[in-house]
């Protein structure tokens, strides 16, 4: 974590929740928010009819409003806002491969690990940004993940909280073999396996018995889905390690998962390699009345009793 100096935004980038009234006419006050500084405001394109209805009562602002493709968002702008759940800011964060830009998210959904600030809280801490109060950033380590078939390489995308190799809908445990950089792990039979970052620690990894991580920990978290062992636990690694695993045994529909929105299929022998990316962190804007802990309490119910 780190305190940033003030930022000089020129530019800012919405990403908003689908079919999330809520959502919309926050997106509104925003906008007009940003409008009476003559701040460029760009929505992602799945947002377009919105962003035409705002249009229709801007008059001659309407030339600060712009519309570009959601992988060009980052490139295009030097702060995007998300108004939605901590889904909706994935799909904007592990798109970060040639730049990345700090992202402030506003919680429109659920949970909301990712998504800090709260809808009352969005106009005024946007605001105080915007006059150049520095923000409080956190830097979180992206994962680059890598499908590979017979030397050719089919996929590879970032995952910000993890990727996933699991059965599909047949009952039927797969086989993998498992490498941390030269050193042979071993045969794991169960339903999948998880491989996250700190900040996924608090998602799926959890729910199969990982541990919580501090997402200032540099390390990667190793966590199989129901394996066919007693003695098989999840595993925390140096995050300066490379992971490999291979589908050895392949009775059913096996699926790669970067971060519950890409899937691809595995075939017997696939090679999935995961490695820290080293170009750059994710930037995440986080609340100054919130740290990690006051989130576990308040998502989590961490330590609460019954």
């Amino acid at each position: 974590m780190k305190k940033s100096e003030a930022l000089k935004i020129r530019k800012l980038g919405l990403v908003i929740k689908h079919h999330q009234p809520e959502a919309s006419l926050l997106a509104a006050e925003i906008t007009a928010s940003l409008l009476e500084q003559n701040i460029q405001t760009c929505f992602a394109d799945e947002s377009t009819q919105l962003a035409k209805d705002i249009i229709k009562n801007l008059g001659n602002k309407k030339r600060l409003i712009k519309i570009v493709t959601k992988p060009e968002l980052h490139t295009e702008c030097d702060l995007i806002v998300v108004l939605g759940g901590d889904g909706t800011y994935l799909s904007i964060a592990r798109l970060m491969k040639k730049r990345s830009i700090p992202v402030m998210g506003i919680n429109m959904g659920q949970l909301g690990f990712l998504t800090e600030f709260r809808r009352t809280e969005a106009l005024g801490a946007l605001k105080a940004v915007l006059n150049g109060v520095p923000p409080i950033i956190h830097e979180r380590d992206l994962l680059e993940v890598t499908l590979n078939r017979k030397n050719r390489t089919l996929y590879q995308g970032l995952v910000v909280n993890d990727a996933v190799i699991s059965k599909g809908a047949i009952a039927r445990i797969i086989g993998m073999e498992m490498w941390v950089d030269t050193h042979w792990v071993n045969h794991v039979r169960a339903d999948g396996m998880i491989v996250s970052t700190t900040t996924g620690s608090t998602a799926y990894a959890l729910a199969a018995g990982g541990p919580l991580v501090e997402p200032s920990v540099p390390a990667l978290v190793i966590a199989p889905i129901c394996p066919h062992s007693l003695t098989l636990r999840p595993l925390v690694i140096s995050d300066q390690s490379e992971i490999r695993i291979r589908l050895s045994d392949r009775p059913g529909h096996v699926l790669l998962t970067l971060d519950g929105q890409d899937v691809v299929d595995m075939k017997e022998d696939d090679v999935v390699t995961l490695r820290k990316f080293k170009k750059h962190s994710l930037k995440l804007i986080a609340s100054p009345d919130r740290d990690f802990f006051g989130l576990l309490r308040e998502k989590l119910k961490f330590g609460v009793r019954d």
